[in-house]
């Protein structure tokens, strides 16, 4: 909390309690954020979801690491935010080359290249084509493997207008999505959020009426 009593906004998630993953997690990025300490929590139970609701544990395949979706590295400003960003709602099981390969590249360019003085707003989520493959933690607990992982950016053009994204032009903001599967060679296929919206069934940033989400420039998000 501020000292004005202003609680600042962590991210929102849409959690799947019959197979354990978020199925995305929504969040402000800003220097706010990403400044303080990287001091390491750990893993912890979620307070809004009941034990049995969330996969906990280590995946016992070592071929998956738990990723997070919202990454621990974009919530150094506090110790709350921090452990908010280690609940196990937060985790699924990702391949563990592309954790710390090209989904690692993405998160980086969230709290770098993408990041602005106005918001930039992120959702990242899982996609399942299939349910096929599983894999259990240490408890024997069993949790379906996405098939694919996707970003989508939102942000004003300038990156220094100082107004809400709600209130501007199309011709003000730009947005995008980059989806990728589940695998150690995949590659990060850059789209408009229109053809993720029709591929994984999400409709995003409803509360903003003129995102040009048919179109992107790939050089605002390379």
């Amino acid at each position: 909390m501020q000292s004005n009593g202003y609680y600042p906004r962590n991210y929102s998630i849409c959690y799947d309690t019959e197979n354990y993953v978020a199925r995305w997690v929504a969040y402000p990025m800003h220097s706010y954020y990403t400044s303080g300490s990287n001091n390491s929590e750990t893993f912890v139970v979620d307070p809004n979801f009941s034990t049995s609701e969330q996969i906990g544990n280590t995946y016992a395949n070592s071929a998956y690491n738990r990723g997070h979706q919202i990454a621990k590295a974009q919530r150094k400003v506090t110790a709350v935010a921090r452990e908010q960003s280690n609940y196990y709602t937060n985790m699924t099981p990702q391949n563990a080359t592309l954790n710390s390969g090209e989904w690692l590249a993405l998160e980086e360019k969230e709290r770098g290249a993408w990041m602005c003085s106005d918001t930039l707003y992120m959702v990242s989520g899982c996609h399942f084509d299939n349910y096929n493959t599983k894999v259990a933690n240490n408890d024997g607990k069993s949790c379906p493997v996405p098939t694919h992982y996707f970003k989508v950016m939102l942000r004003t053009k300038s990156g220094n207008s100082g107004k809400k994204v709600s209130e501007c032009s199309a011709g003000e903001l730009q947005c995008a999505a980059y989806l990728v599967e589940n695998s150690a060679t995949a590659t990060p296929q850059l789209m408009s959020v229109e053809a993720l919206e029709q591929r994984v069934g999400f409709t995003f940033f409803v509360n903003v009426p003129n995102a040009p989400k048919s179109t992107y420039s790939s050089s605002d998000w390379e």
